[in-house]
């Protein structure tokens, strides 16, 4: 077992990217990148202060022989049970290639969803004018489903094929040398055209909802145009593409952030309690539109609980963090 592989396995237990021990040997992540990768040593200096903030000697950093620490130093995880899966630099770029395949289509099955119900929502307006007959909701539904239906398809095509690398959201992993820089390299590349998606498509929901929140009083004629004229489908429209653009910025972020085990992918968010918590909330914000929805029928004014769920998934997100680091 080379020293590289070492400083990996020590670094991958405290949890710790190649930046985090960077910053605390006082030294470039290039530097510590090289030092994983084996084509460089640390300076003796350095050397000393992996063996103080590791715990372990200065004999078991050189000696490819040292399998395992002294007794006195802290055992390895993988003392204690199977060793961590590695992936390797081909399946990373790999994994990376399909992401970003499948950002742009994913990105469009979730504003198919969320322009599903356009024509069931403009018939419904029409409905304050005249009445409007069955077939007519008839039609309504058959559109809904019409873009339901695709966009099932494209989750469940792309699910598919990403369902090899589950693992990498649901499992800590070791990382193979070189595979930090590349998730870095796509990070960087990914940097400069990220945040304008991103700007845009929060602009457009945020536009929305500000279009919504005007009181009846101080602009009724806007009000007519919302919830009578089909404003309400033109919002969903806004809405769609403000969600399609952040969808489409996120996920090629999302996959380097797995690859790295950084933010929502850090070891301590893959928790039987994260994954749990997530499930139970998002199955709850669907049970509350669906029975708000059907018991009101206000279908114009139910839709409000997806930002509302999405806002407050963040904090719970948070909260989550800050209970799981305090225990820590």
């Amino acid at each position: 077992m080379t020293m590289g592989e070492k400083l990996i396995a020590l670094r991958k237990r405290e949890c710790w990217t190649q930046d985090d021990l960077a910053e605390r040997l006082d030294v470039s992540r290039q530097s510590v990148s090289k030092w994983e990768g084996g084509q460089a040593y640390p300076a003796t200096d350095k050397l000393l202060e992996l063996s103080r903030l590791f715990g372990v000697s200065t004999d078991y950093l050189l000696k490819d022989e040292l399998l395992s620490p002294e007794p006195e130093a802290p055992a390895l995880p993988e003392a204690a049970g199977p060793p961590l899966r590695q992936v390797t630099v081909a399946e990373a770029e790999a994994f990376l290639a399909l992401k970003e395949a499948s950002a742009r289509p994913i990105a469009l099955g979730v504003a198919l969803c969320i322009l599903s119900p356009v024509c069931f929502i403009l018939l419904g307006g029409l409905s304050a004018f005249r009445p409007v007959q069955g077939s007519a909701m008839t039609v309504g539904l058959a559109v809904l489903f019409a873009f339901v239906v695709p966009a099932v398809a494209l989750f469940v095509t792309w699910g598919v094929r990403l369902g090899k690398y589950e693992y990498l959201e649901k499992e800590n992993f070791s990382a193979a040398p070189g595979v930090e820089d590349l998730a870095r390299s796509r990070m960087e590349a990914l940097a400069e055209a990220r945040p304008r998606r991103l700007a845009a498509g929060v602009s457009l929901c945020v536009a929305t909802g500000v279009a919504v929140a005007v009181p009846p009083f101080l602009s009724e004629w806007l009000h007519v145009i919302i919830f009578r004229a089909g404003g309400v489908g033109l919002l969903l429209v806004l809405v769609a593409a403000g969600v399609y653009l952040i969808v489409s910025a996120s996920i090629p972020w999302g996959a380097c952030q797995m690859l790295l085990q950084e933010g929502d992918y850090a070891p301590e968010r893959k928790s039987p309690l994260y994954r749990t918590v997530w499930v139970v909330y998002w199955c709850l914000a669907t049970a509350i539109y669906l029975g708000w929805s059907f018991a009101t029928r206000r279908w114009n004014d139910t839709w409000i609980v997806w930002p509302v769920a999405g806002v407050l998934f963040g904090a719970v997100s948070a909260a989550l963090h800050l209970v799981h680091k305090r225990k820590k």
